[in-house]
């Protein structure tokens, strides 16, 4: 996002293919969102399996996001996005 020029105000990470988070995975993501924190951009997860929400969990990645922000499916994160836009 940062080479690109795009900034969303609401970007939405859709990890229902996502079968796993390893160490690097994590950090990645918790730079991802402690960056867009800084520029005032909220990101959702939309369709986080229990096995990877376990592992943000223990990273603080959950506490960093914000639990409203994992979403179930892409509908639940588009509905979300729109209450953060009002």
């Amino acid at each position: 996002m940062k080479r690109e020029g795009d900034k969303p105000k609401v970007p939405i990470i859709r990890m229902r293919k996502v079968p796993f988070v390893d160490s690097t995975g994590a950090h990645n993501l918790e730079s991802l969102i402690k960056l867009s924190n800084k520029d005032n951009i909220q990101i959702l997860l939309s369709g986080v399996n229990q096995k990877v929400h376990l592992v943000l969990e223990k990273t603080g990645i959950e506490t960093l996001i914000g639990k409203m922000n994992f979403c179930s499916n892409i509908h639940q994160a588009v509905d979300r996005t729109s209450e953060l836009l009002v």
